[in-house]
């Protein structure tokens, strides 16, 4: 895999000529993957946007409860132990997304599809953030391949119109990266800092990332020169701790308890092991109806069956802890193949719906449906985890250690940490976008391997 290719530096005039010309190249990229994302997704909501509706509509319907109760009692009664926003039932997701919904909503009325619609503008902006990160580390040729892989994948396209804040967590991920990535052009202690803010946004969204920026620490020595690089990981977690504090601080006022983002760790962590104890030896419940069922069956309290959360919810989630935990000490080896099958799940792509499932046999739009199904028809496992495997063979071999380490610094966390809970595709979400750049590195190398090939021949002709 060759290095980006740079100016030539003999003459200051032509260097920034060819960095203004690169410059021009790169916005014009950006748009037309934007473009392209925010167009396959605006099909993708037209067509499947009622569908789309009907998935987890309790998850939904819960977020969009809390996001009514910011709007009628202000935000202000978040903080409040006495208001009904800070019903503990609503702490089993981040709030981030409700007050999302609540400023659309504010600003729209409540329609679905405004929030769909934003959803859809932010992912497509990931997917010209993976044209950044991608260029950032290899030629700008990979950036573009990876951007448009980002831009047409059905995965991201399905979960990004779901009323659902999987996709907008990987934006602010995303950003984080690429800031760490650019922190050694400048300004890189504010940088670093950002980063960590970053990723502690994306934990207001999704839970899945509170680890993230300890882990990202793994990055810094090959980032930042020696004298700089214990300023930088102290920046870095400390931008994430900053920006999940107020989570923190508002869960001891209101509740009283240390919770650093939102329940549910014990929740997870049991279901997680009941869905592999197929043979039920441990008598762990594997679905929300069944552990509260058995709550008020073991400890005599028929209250404990109508909520996760209410009444004691809290003794109740660390009940679910240690009763996971003691299950773990007890098997270790066959907890340890629960991480390997897990993390194994997270590198499949969804079977998802394909963009466009109207009729297409009418009309102008009749030739780029047809297209785009088949492109995205190839968007299965059996094709994209070989040309990602490639690519980190291809970045090994050219000895690119500091691209091979950027572009699995992110996934490598979710299959370390996530794999040790429950776990569904929408929650590793962020492992694709990178994965996606390291098939677009394979895909590069194959194209130019096919070119001069064709040239070779022509030659010869």
């Amino acid at each position: 895999m060759e290095s980006p290719t740079h100016a030539p530096r003999n003459s200051g005039e032509d260097f920034s000529q060819g960095r203004s010309k690169d410059g021009r190249r790169r916005t014009v990229a950006l748009a037309v993957v934007f473009l392209v994302a925010f167009g396959v997704r605006l099909l993708c909501w037209h067509d499947v946007r009622f569908e789309a509706a009907e998935v987890q509509t309790a998850v939904t319907n819960n977020y969009k409860h809390l996001a009514r109760l910011l709007r009628q009692n202000g935000a202000s009664s978040f903080f409040d132990p006495t208001s009904t926003t800070s019903d503990p039932d609503l702490l089993g997701h981040p709030p981030g997304y409700p007050v999302l919904l609540a400023l659309i909503y504010s600003a729209f009325g409540e329609r679905d599809a405004a929030a769909q619609i934003f959803q859809a503008v932010c992912d497509s902006l990931a997917a010209a953030l993976v044209l950044l990160i991608a260029a950032e580390l290899l030629p700008c040729g990979v950036g573009v391949i990876a951007g448009l892989l980002a831009a047409l994948a059905p995965q991201f396209c399905w979960n990004c119109v779901l009323l659902l804040p999987d996709t907008l967590a990987v934006l602010p991920v995303l950003l984080a990266v690429l800031l760490l990535l650019r922190a050694r052009e400048g300004r890189g202690l504010v940088k670093t800092f950002a980063a960590g803010a970053l990723v502690g946004v994306s934990c207001w969204l999704r839970a899945n990332a509170l680890l993230l920026a300890p882990f990202l620490l793994l990055l810094v020595p090959l980032l930042f020169v020696r004298g700089r690089r214990t300023r930088a990981a102290l920046a870095l977690v400390g931008g994430a701790v900053l920006a999940v504090a107020p989570l923190t601080i508002r869960n001891a006022v209101v509740f009283g308890h240390f919770v650093p983002v939102s329940l549910g760790a014990g929740q997870t962590l049991v279901e997680g092991l009941a869905d592999y104890d197929t043979e039920r030896k441990f008598g762990l419940p594997d679905t929300d109806i069944e552990l509260i069922k058995q709550e008020a069956a073991t400890y005599g309290r028929p209250e404990y069956a109508d909520s996760l959360f209410t009444p004691d919810g809290f003794e109740r989630d660390r009940a679910r802890t240690s009763r996971g935990l003691a299950v773990i000490r007890s098997r270790p080896l066959w907890f340890a193949s629960v991480l390997a099958r897990r993390a194994a799940s997270m590198l499949r792509l969804e079977r998802t719906p394909l963009t466009s499932t109207a009729p297409v046999s009418e009309g102008w739009t009749r030739a780029p449906r047809l297209a785009l199904r088949a492109a995205q028809e190839l968007f299965i496992t059996a094709i994209a985890l070989p040309l990602a495997l490639a690519g980190i063979f291809l970045l090994a071999r050219a000895r690119n250690f500091r691209a091979l380490a950027a572009l699995l610094a992110v996934p490598l966390y979710y299959l370390c940490v996530q794999s040790a809970l429950h776990t569904e595709y929408r929650y590793v979400l962020a492992i694709h976008y990178f994965l996606f750049v390291l098939a677009a590195a394979a895909l590069y190398t194959i194209a130019r391997a096919a070119r001069r090939k064709l040239a070779d021949v022509r030659r010869k002709k």
